[in-house]
């Protein structure tokens, strides 16, 4: 393809499947925390004990969020690699589509071909200009779609960084 490298889906996919799995880890992990917090509880008592549930507490009330954070970037991951995926391929069947009408796709426009890319008769001149407004418009609609979809991963990605942030920060309080 001759336009800027669209993405990888694959390793979108991957991407998510690794941090919705992360996610119900550490929901089962926190679940684990919980529920030994709550055995040892009653014979534990003192100073230490004390600090040690206040800190869990903290740990258990930071795990949920951050686990629901990185569960809804996964998804939003896999979203982005679906659509990615749809649109990588059709913009290559525009391409082919432009390729036979004797156009090809550089930088985001449609131009002509080099070479010798048809016969010279005015009718088919002025209907290969149609095609190419049609496939140009289709090609413009596809890219910002494209943009569309990558701002608001960029958006859900950044919502998940800060909130990962405050996590960090919380736990290192």
């Amino acid at each position: 393809m001759s336009h800027p490298l669209l993405g990888d889906p694959a390793a979108l996919s991957a991407l998510a499947a690794t941090l919705r799995r992360t996610a119900l880890q550490l929901s089962s992990d926190a679940q684990a925390l919980r529920e030994a917090l709550e055995d040892c509880a009653p014979g534990w008592t003192g100073p230490t004990a004390t600090s040690t549930r206040r800190r869990t507490a903290t740990v258990l009330a930071t795990l949920e969020p951050v686990a629901a954070a990185l569960d809804g970037c996964g998804r939003h991951l896999q979203q982005a690699a679906t659509e990615l995926a749809a649109t990588t391929a059709d913009l290559r069947a525009l391409e082919e589509s432009a390729s036979a009408a004797g156009f090809e796709v550089r930088d985001g426009r449609l131009h002509r071909a080099w070479g010798i890319t048809g016969v010279a008769d005015h009718v088919v001149q002025a209907d290969g200009d149609r095609r190419r407004g049609e496939l140009q418009e289709r090609l413009r609609q596809l890219l910002a779609t494209m943009g569309r979809h990558r701002a608001a991963l960029a958006a859900h990605c950044d919502e998940a960084t800060r909130l990962l942030g405050r996590a960090s920060s919380a736990l290192r309080a």
